[in-house]
């Protein structure tokens, strides 16, 4: 249990007017936290040894906070949260709007379709036609030759 001294109010040695306990050094809360970070960067920059410049911490780099931006319809202005439509064009719809015929979107579907055919399907039109030549050709020598 606790005594009646730890919990005795004093006034703050801080001279701040609040109270302090013993616990705190006679300090109220406010100006305990204040040297306790006094007393860390105090602590911090101590002189550097052999040891310390040897180990010394890699340094992240830091990363820029962009502006949070609020996720809204690129037509009506709706917010969407987390239920928003990322279009090839590179906007956000809400689930109204989120179709191309909706929004008029400027992105060619069907040329992306194409340019990804092309590349998922290569085309073999060389090997089938010379192969149908050779063949007709071995045709046309058999029948000469009988």
């Amino acid at each position: 249990m606790m005594n009646v001294n730890e919990t005795e109010a004093l006034p703050c040695e801080g001279g701040c007017g609040l109270y302090g306990t013993r616990k705190n050094n006679n300090l109220c809360s406010l100006c305990y936290k204040q040297s306790v970070l006094r007393h860390s960067t105090a602590l911090s920059f101590e002189p550097e040894t052999e040891q310390s410049q040897c180990c010394l911490p890699t340094s992240s780099p830091v990363a820029e906070e962009e502006p949070v931006r609020k996720r809204r319809c690129g037509i009506c202005k709706r917010k969407v949260g987390m239920l928003g439509f990322n279009c090839r064009c590179g906007h956000m719809f809400c689930g109204s709007h989120r179709y191309p015929e909706e929004h008029s979107c400027p992105f060619d579907y069907k040329q992306s379709g194409r340019v990804a055919l092309t590349t998922q399907l290569p085309l073999n039109r060389a090997d089938k036609l010379q192969r149908f030549l050779i063949q007709k050709l071995n045709n046309l020598t058999n029948e000469i030759e009988r």
